[in-house]
């Protein structure tokens, strides 16, 4: 299958069955399109992704169905050259652009994974933007074999998935409920697009996606991800007070964003999820108000507040600035009354954030 993850256009020239199958699935393509545009024109411009957002969305997602992809079917590919090769040539005429619009349509039914990677993108270019200088130097304060482990395997991490925004990352590195939902829709696009005659060739194809599909579900760890090395490491070293200064001072001098969230995260007992929502939204207030929920000094929001409204341009600085005076007025005990939503279960919150909605 021509499934490049910087390429996704590639692959053999158009023959003539491509053609006549570019053309029976053309009018349903239209509906589709006409759809998004309408739906565009009703978003209001602060919910809009700018271009570079935009920009690295597509490229994970054309590296999730690359990677994903390339696995089902080579192994569909393996099984049907041996028992089917009907199925085989259909297989083989497969292209990854198709594939690509199939997935963006299912991504726009499912608002909880198409967030999670829009959080995710997000952290990153805030990453990427985070300034230099802003700390001259914050070594790591991890102590004890354990977290020095944690602290080894992050770094791993991090460089599997550390790459330019506009190219594909190393690792894919999805949470297990995506990672499912994705590898099972790649595999009913890759049947959809190939798409043999009602016959036993049909059945076969599909039995050899499946198969593939499982296996490639089997070997993905949802534990090599960076945020849960994060998350793990930041459990482990368990700081609080001045040891938490120090690491959320070490994560902003080396530009570590999915660090930063996970020590926050960790400290307030609350997910890592949540907390990159709040880095990830600048309208959203509440990140200060848990900062100011952990007792941090006013130096240290200032540092945090201040290295976000750098890396991320919707940010405005003077605005957190007047943020910042009105959070430290506030007692702690009331910031931690403020954020305790943020504490419940997401699943729990959801539930009644969804029967608030029905009301």
């Amino acid at each position: 299958m021509s499934i490049d993850p910087t390429d996704p256009l590639g692959g053999t020239p158009a023959d003539v069955a491509t053609l006549l199958a570019e053309a029976d699935g053309a009018a349903a393509l239209v509906r589709r399109l006409r759809g998004a545009a309408i739906r565009d024109l009703l978003i209001p411009d602060a919910a809009r992704l700018d271009d570079r957002r935009r920009a690295a969305l597509r490229t994970l997602i054309r590296a999730i169905v690359g990677t994903i992809g390339a696995d089902i079917h080579d192994f569909a590919l393996r099984r049907l050259t041996e028992v089917d090769e009907g199925g085989a040539a259909a297989l083989s005429r497969v292209d990854a652009c198709h594939l690509i619009a199939s997935i963006e349509a299912r991504l726009g039914t499912d608002e909880a994974i198409a967030g999670d990677l829009i959080d995710r993108v997000t952290l990153d270019l805030i990453g990427d933007g985070l300034p230099t200088g802003l700390i001259e130097q914050a070594p790591e304060p991890w102590q004890g074999r354990a977290a020095e482990r944690a602290g080894e395997a992050l770094r791993q991490a991090e460089s599997r998935r550390r790459t330019p925004p506009d190219q594909p990352p190393y690792a894919t590195d999805l949470p297990a409920e995506s990672q499912a939902a994705f590898t099972w829709w790649i595999a009913a696009a890759i049947a959809d697009v190939a798409r043999p005659p009602l016959t036993d060739t049909s059945a076969a194809l599909d039995r050899a996606l499946a198969d593939g599909a499982a296996h490639s579900l089997a070997q993905a760890d949802e534990g090599e991800r960076l945020e849960a090395a994060a998350t793990r490491l930041a459990a482990v070293a368990d700081l609080r007070g001045g040891a938490l200064v120090g690491a959320l001072d070490h994560a902003l001098a080396e530009r570590r964003v999915v660090l930063l969230a996970a020590l926050i995260a960790h400290a307030a007992g609350t997910s890592f999820d949540s907390v990159r929502v709040l880095m990830t939204e600048p309208a959203d207030p509440r990140l200060w108000l848990l900062l100011r929920s952990l007792d941090l000094p006013r130096e240290s929001i200032a540092r945090i507040g201040f290295a976000l409204c750098e890396a991320d341009h919707r940010r405005d600085v003077e605005r957190f600035a007047d943020q910042l005076d009105a959070v430290m007025s506030l007692p702690v005990a009331d910031a931690v009354l403020a954020t305790a939503a943020l504490r419940l279960p997401a699943a729990f919150r959801a539930a009644r954030a969804s029967g608030e909605t029905v009301r």
